[in-house]
């Protein structure tokens, strides 16, 4: 593939508290090994019910304690170019460094948290290198939320706002049938929008009213009610409609977002318009920066 050797990979999201803060550094290590240097760890909380339900973890002072993860993996990597270690924190105790051998990353790791609202946002701030916006977002909520909640964390510890990379994800659905990509992003969008972590987004929108009959049409498995209940959403909170169309949408985040992370619908979707969507952003937007994953300012 053709800039394969300069292409930036990364986690987006790596979910942070089922996994012991040294396994995700020594993991991260070994990617940015493999990758020579261009690995980003994506960390995130992941909802109260996930960490619960599914891995068995509890879920507490997420935003506390996930920086006091990323101070940990930073602690963690700086062992393999000789630092001792000796975390006594208020959620971690980590005394001892991973197995010997292993030299350090070919170039440092930076480490960004998934945030979708304030506290979060001003966590990443605070000890991040970057901030992962939510997929189901709006140019205005980078910028009039994302964005100034980061700002906040900055300051608040006397670091330059300047120096955290502000990155968004985004449902974007590209097909020349606009009703089917509308479609497509509205089922994104119901699904996403069940959980009651991403509220705010819709209150700031006026989409509040929509929340509990997209709860109701999900926990029927009625996939047909949740679209049509999410399609007045669709030209808010997601881009959807012919590669023209698309590319004209995306220009709402230049000068707002560093980097806008550029992915499909998953839920609902067949793996052929899967495979079709994805070629088709890469089709659109993989001249944009030489990036397919990037457009707005450098960061």
């Amino acid at each position: 593939m053709r800039g394969h050797s300069r292409i930036t990979v990364g986690t987006d999201i790596a979910v942070a508290f089922p996994r012991s803060p040294t396994l995700t550094a020594m993991s991260a290590r070994d990617l940015a090994e493999l990758s020579g240097g261009r690995f980003v760890l994506g960390l995130g909380t992941q909802v109260k019910r996930v960490n619960e339900q599914r891995f068995g973890v509890p879920f507490e002072h997420p935003a506390p304690k996930i920086a006091e993860a990323v101070e940990v993996v930073r602690e963690i990597l700086a062992t393999f170019d000789g630092a001792p270690i000796d975390h006594r924190g208020r959620f971690y105790t980590i005394t001892m460094p991973p197995f010997p051998g292993a030299g350090p990353a070919p170039a440092p790791v930076p480490i960004y948290l998934a945030a979708v609202n304030e506290l979060m946002a001003e966590a990443a701030g605070r000890v991040a290198d970057g901030v992962l916006g939510h997929p189901m977002t709006s140019s205005r909520w980078v910028r009039e939320v994302l964005r100034p909640a980061v700002e906040r964390g900055a300051a608040s510890v006397g670091r330059d706002p300047r120096g955290v990379n502000v990155s968004t994800g985004v449902i974007l659905q590209i097909s020349d049938d606009v009703e089917e990509a509308r479609r497509e992003a509205a089922l994104q969008l119901g699904f996403y929008a069940t959980t009651r972590t991403y509220r705010p987004v819709l209150e700031l929108h006026g989409f509040e009213d929509r929340l509990e009959q997209l709860r109701n049409a999900f926990v029927q498995q009625d996939h047909a009610a949740m679209v049509d209940v999410a399609l007045p959403m669709v030209d808010t909170l997601a881009i959807a409609g012919t590669a023209a169309q698309c590319r004209e949408r995306i220009v709402e985040y230049e000068g707002v977002a560093d980097r806008v992370i550029l992915g499909g619908a998953w839920v609902g979707p067949a793996e052929s318009r899967l495979a079709a969507n994805h070629r088709a952003i890469v089709e659109t937007f993989g001249a944009v920066g030489g990036d397919p994953m990037r457009v707005g300012r450098s960061g």
